[in-house]
Parts: structure tokens; C-alpha cells; sequence
């Protein structure tokens, strides 16, 4: 009977120690892909992004993570007019629309609630630092000029789902609920010289789901 208890003992942590990889001292590095949708203003058409985010953490105590997230964006907005320079010319003119590309820096810590033995759902808080290049476009999505260089800071909650697919494997499911970012830039020739901006978003408004590969050690 003893050998038994002692066989089903092992099994068990060797299971959970399979599944689990949350425990203090452990780490884990991935990334995730996404694409979003969101609406600037009521008379604008959509925002699109592409973000891709390398990330890595380190867990400091059991199911609790700090670690670092590099987002990468690509947004581009056909459609929404802007009043511009135009230095080929020399005057000044409407414009349709914005490509911007940025590159942060967002530190997080992370919060895993065991749900079943391989699912997990966590809570996630960032904070985020970031530089954007803002170029015009035309109508038609061509560059016209990089007008701008924006400094950004923001914030965000992001709950979401672990499946441990494997001892090292996770995939991971995420949302941002609410996201707050401020920036501001200053434009040489441009006919708004310099600008600031608050943007405060819920889910319904900014419909980002993320999806991430991890690898646990």
C-alpha cells in the first residue's frame, strides 16, 4: 500500500512540476502578434495596428512575475484630414491620413489565479514608454514626408488565460481592458507646432486581443 501512496506522490508532483513552471526562480521569454481595430473619433474611419511584442520574465515568488515587454507598432489611418506644410511647394494643405511606427519599452508585473492543473488565468499591469515616427500618407496610403517624432508614456490592465501545453509551452490569451496614453510632439513644419494628447480606452473601444507563445525555464 505504502509504495502505492509513495508512486501516486510522485506522479503528482512530477505533474504538477510539468504544468505548473510559475514557481519562484523560474523565467520565461516569448512573444505575441496582434491586430487591432479602433475607432479615432465618430467621423474617422478606423485605426488599424500591427504590434509585435518580445517579452521576458521572471517569477519572484510563487505564481507572481515582474519582467519586460519591447512593443513594435505599425498604425496606419486613411480618411482623417490633417493640415500640413508642404515644403515641395511651399504652402500649406489638407492631408488624409497617418502611418506611425513605434518602438517602447514596458516593464510589467504579473499576477497567475490556478484554475486547472494546465490553465491559468492571470492579471497583467504595464507601464510603457515610447517613441513614435509620424509620416503622412495620401489618400492612396503613399509616404508624403515624416512629419514628426512623438514622446509617449502610458499604462494599462490586461487580463488573460495560460494553457500549459507542455512542461517549457504555454499559450497565452490576453485583452486590455483599460489603456491610458499621453504624448506630446512638436512639428517644425507643420501649422500645429506642438500638441499634447490624452487617450483613455476601454475594451469595447479599443478591441486589441493578444495571443502569446511562451517558453518557460
Amino acid at each position: 500500500m505504502k509504495p502505492k501512496l509513495i508512486i501516486m506522490a510522485l506522479l503528482c508532483a512530477v505533474s504538477w512540476r510539468s504544468y505548473a513552471q510559475t514557481e519562484k526562480g523560474s523565467g520565461f521569454i516569448g512573444g505575441s502578434l496582434s491586430f487591432g481595430t479602433s475607432k479615432q473619433n465618430s467621423s474617422s474611419p478606423s485605426l488599424n495596428t500591427f504590434t509585435l511584442t518580445p517579452r521576458g520574465g521572471y517569477f519572484l515568488a510563487n505564481n507572481f512575475a515582474i519582467g519586460l515587454e519591447i512593443p513594435l507598432n505599425l498604425s496606419k489611418l486613411r480618411g482623417e484630414n490633417y493640415i500640413a506644410w508642404n515644403e515641395e511647394y511651399g504652402y500649406y494643405e489638407e492631408q488624409l491620413g497617418v502611418k506611425e511606427f513605434s518602438f517602447g519599452f514596458s516593464p510589467f508585473v504579473r499576477k497567475y489565479i490556478a484554475v486547472k492543473e494546465r490553465f491559468k488565468f492571470f492579471m497583467q499591469a504595464n507601464l510603457l514608454l515610447q517613441i513614435n515616427t509620424f509620416n503622412r500618407i495620401d489618400d492612396e496610403g503613399y509616404l508624403i514626408r515624416t512629419d514628426a517624432k512623438i514622446k509617449g508614456w502610458g499604462a494599462s490592465v490586461s487580463p488573460g488565460f495560460s494553457y500549459f501545453i507542455s512542461k517549457h509551452a504555454a499559450l497565452e490569451f490576453s485583452l486590455p481592458v483599460v489603456s491610458f496614453f499621453h504624448q506630446n510632439y512638436y512639428a517644425e513644419e507643420s501649422l500645429y507646432n506642438y500638441d499634447k494628447t490624452n487617450n483613455l480606452r476601454l475594451a469595447l473601444q479599443n478591441f486589441t486581443p493578444t495571443f502569446t507563445f511562451n517558453y518557460h525555464f
